[in-house]
């Protein structure tokens, strides 16, 4: 396109122009260069013929009235509500980090499971086994004791 030449060639900017037409939001140098655009591309033309249509449609369509009343959540609550979700996932994560630094993660009976299955590897026989299962078993209520204590 030379200067002073209003054709554009890019039919989608085109139609763009064609939907703010329709709004009345087109400027005089834009609205030429939409009406020169038009006279020469039959598929812009077709869709500007659509949108028009569609447009009057729309328009002269009367309003739906609705049978029962649309609320709008108020903002303050919106916000309570992040807030919640906010707090509780600092609480959630305060809990896991203290957890870790502490240790206290991973613990217990299945530190005691992993220790067994280590060992489990080097067992021969299914006497050995029983033997390994009745000594952790027999270990357990002691430490439930100490631990209620």
């Amino acid at each position: 396109m030379t200067t002073g030449q209003l054709p554009s060639t890019d039919c989608g900017l085109i139609r763009g122009h064609i939907s703010a037409a329709l709004d009345g939001e087109l400027s005089e140098v834009d609205s030429a260069r939409l009406e020169a655009h038009l006279g020469f591309c039959p598929e812009c033309r077709a869709y500007s013929a659509g949108a028009g249509t569609t447009a009057r449609l729309l328009r002269a369509t009367p309003l739906e009235e609705l049978g029962f009343p649309i609320a709008l959540p108020n903002r303050r609550l919106a916000m309570a509500r992040r807030l919640q979700v906010a707090v509780a996932a600092a609480a959630l994560v305060a809990t896991v980090g203290l957890s870790t630094i502490l240790g206290t993660v991973g613990t217990g009976v299945s530190t005691r499971v992993a220790a067994s299955g280590a060992q489990a590897g080097k067992l021969r026989s299914t006497e050995d086994e029983l033997k390994l299962l009745s000594a952790s078993t027999a270990r357990e209520p002691a430490e439930h004791a100490r631990l209620a204590m």
